[in-house]
């Protein structure tokens, strides 16, 4: 039995839209892929001219601290044009962040382990103390103290024999995802919030004043070029004598250009009264050999930020210790 033309011909009908819904279905799908490809192409254009940007003034602010350093005797002055802290350069579309601090001003976190004749990374008592006055100036309580650097001696030493107030592999292997301890030096501050006793909270407060330098050892804090706000730094090694009044108050009382020699510095009243020992006195000069580069890019709606660590070890060379850097939209 045949059907009628009518049938026929609303049938061809109905195969005739369902085919341009088809269709209609597909080239939205095309247009929205292409819409995003296209949005996304902006955005690594707007990512990649932010990068060079930062590149440039990374170049840049190596030169200018690699000149400032030909002269070391003015390079270390309180009043050095390289410390006066962030300088803005307007570019189009946005605006250029660049900074350059001194890198030996900071509780360097892989000096609470000594490296031995054998290698083997081992418990510093004498910078595990500093850490905790460090931390106890800085108002963290005694016990967090201890338990973060005991915790953090385990995780750099290479025994497996937890230290007073430490954790090794199986105090974490017992986290939802189990981890172990480093056993080595830490790369970054930010390794610190592995540490179960490393609260955010904590974080905070110690990280404008700590770092993570590639080496066992504590580093000579510049007196010329610390900070009223690094004030804690100079209480961390006199193990309570020295409150944070009379820290800042010998910063506030340093002459304008600098201390000319360390005889100076400790001929200060404040200084006497505490009365350093040699030990002590070693750990303060007038030089640094670590500076931190910061390059921070608004451009077109995104912020580019670059973070790089340079060693200067006399001369005019620089090398780069390591460098960070993303993308923020």
């Amino acid at each position: 039995m045949r059907k009628s033309p009518d049938k026929e011909s609303g049938a061809a009908l109905i195969s005739a839209l369902l085919l341009v819904a088809l269709m209609t279905t597909i080239a939205l799908a095309i247009a929205t892929d292409m819409r995003f490809a296209m949005r996304r192409s902006a955005n690594l254009d707007v990512r990649d001219q932010a990068y060079w940007y930062a590149l440039g003034a990374r170049e840049f602010s190596e030169v200018l601290l690699a000149r400032a350093l030909e002269e070391p005797d003015d390079a270390f002055k309180p009043d050095a044009p390289w410390l006066e802290g962030p300088q803005i350069f307007p570019i189009e579309n946005g605006q250029l962040v660049g900074q350059i601090r001194d890198g030996n001003n900071c509780f360097n976190i892989n000096s609470l382990v000594v490296r031995g004749d054998n290698q083997l990374l081992s418990e510093d008592p004498n910078q595990r103390r500093r850490f905790e006055n460090l931390m106890l100036a800085l108002g963290i309580p005694l016990q967090d103290a201890t338990l973060v650097s005991g915790q953090l001696i385990d995780w750099l030493d290479t025994d497996g024999r937890p230290v007073l107030g430490g954790a090794e592999d199986e105090a974490y292997m017992r986290a939802e995802r189990g981890y172990r301890t480093g056993n080595t030096l830490m790369v970054e501050r930010e390794e610190l919030l592995s540490l179960a006793a490393v609260t955010p909270d904590i974080y905070r407060v110690l990280e404008p004043l700590v770092c993570a330098r590639p080496v066992a050892e504590g580093l000579p804090l510049n007196i010329n070029t610390l900070t009223l706000d690094q004030a804690p730094l100079l209480m961390a090694y006199f193990d309570g004598r020295l409150s944070r009044t009379d820290a800042e108050g010998v910063l506030i009382q340093r002459p304008q250009s600098g201390y000319a020699d360390m005889t100076e510095f400790w001929s200060d009243p404040i200084m006497l009264a505490v009365e350093p020992d040699r030990s002590v006195q070693s750990v303060f000069g007038l030089t640094s050999n670590y500076f931190e580069i910061e390059i921070n890019v608004l451009y077109a709606g995104m912020r580019f930020e670059l973070f790089e660590i340079v060693e200067w070890r006399g001369g005019e060379v620089l090398s780069r210790v390591s460098q960070r850097y993303g993308s923020f939209s």
